[in-house]
């Protein structure tokens, strides 16, 4: 990155940083890092489900052409969702994605915990100048202030219908997208069903964490009789990720096992404290 691209850079999203202060999503903090203003570090207090009671940390890391390419955003943790790799893959390539051969050192790809945004914001992603979805997208499109993107960060923890929109195609983890789909289907035939047959079926889900279904007869296998995994059984499996999650979250080592140096910290307090905070802030 050259020095006036960096500079150029840093004055957008300083400038940026100070039109949202005030206008930030429910739930979501940010703060620039001192020793480097093109990186934010950041938290998301997921209030509602799926994710209910999560504590996700976050980076954003900022590339040379923003806010003509589109931020970097990572978790620290494990989080098992359609939009975000897991920590041991990566995703994506800026190449075509039926190319037979994915190299390491694609542009454009994911890295371990990297947040998909191009089911969000496809104007980002684009080749030879054309809209990956929508071809005739003009150029002329202003591209997404980063509030539109923390406004989609707290949505997609938060708002089940976006991800029953999402497309396997557009998903950054396939497994994660397939216990989703599994979980809806199962919820909407639980409303469905009476209490004494929901009642019965619910007790084998925990069995079912495990298991896997027989292939349907006459369904294609992969070479050595391994099913697809859309012909796995995915039920439980949705529930008992995300509870790891949550709980992980929560745990002191997330909260507290970061660098004393860090911008947003966690601090352990006593009931009498935590008390004396809220008189002291008059709530």
């Amino acid at each position: 990155m050259t020095l006036k691209a960096r500079s150029l850079t840093r004055q957008k999203l300083s400038i940026e940083f100070a039109s949202i202060k005030h206008v930030c999503p429910p739930g979501v903090y940010v703060a620039p890092l001192p020793e480097d203003a093109l990186r934010w570090t950041g938290v998301l207090f997921a209030r509602k489900a799926p994710y209910t009671n999560a504590i996700l940390k976050f980076e954003i890391d900022f590339p040379e052409g923003y806010p003509l390419c589109a931020p970097i955003i990572t978790f620290e943790q494990d989080v098992f969702h359609p939009l975000v790799t897991p920590l041991t893959t990566y995703s994506y390539s800026s190449r075509d994605r039926d190319a037979n051969t994915i190299s390491s050192g694609d542009d454009g790809r994911l890295p371990p915990g990297g947040l998909s945004l191009r089911e969000g914001f496809p104007e980002w992603f684009c080749t030879n100048g054309q809209d990956l979805r929508h071809e005739d997208t003009a150029s002329s499109v202003a591209p997404p202030h980063i509030l539109h993107v923390l406004h989609y960060l707290r949505l997609i923890f938060t708002a089940p219908e976006l991800l029953d929109e999402l497309l396997l195609a557009g998903a950054a983890n396939p497994s994660a997208w397939h216990a989703w789909q599994a979980h809806r289907k199962r919820a909407i035939s639980n409303r469905a069903q009476p209490p004494a047959v929901r009642s019965r079926d619910e007790g084998r889900s925990s069995d079912a964490i495990s298991e896997r279904s027989p292939s349907p007869r006459g369904s294609v296998q992969q070479p050595g009789g391994a099913r697809r995994p859309g012909e796995w059984n995915w039920n439980g499996v949705w529930e008992d990720r995300v509870r790891r999650v949550v709980m992980a979250s929560q745990s002191e080592s997330a909260l507290y096992g970061a660098d004393s140096a860090s911008v947003i910290n966690f601090t352990k307090r006593d009931t009498s404290e935590h008390d004396a905070a809220f008189e002291a802030h008059g709530t």
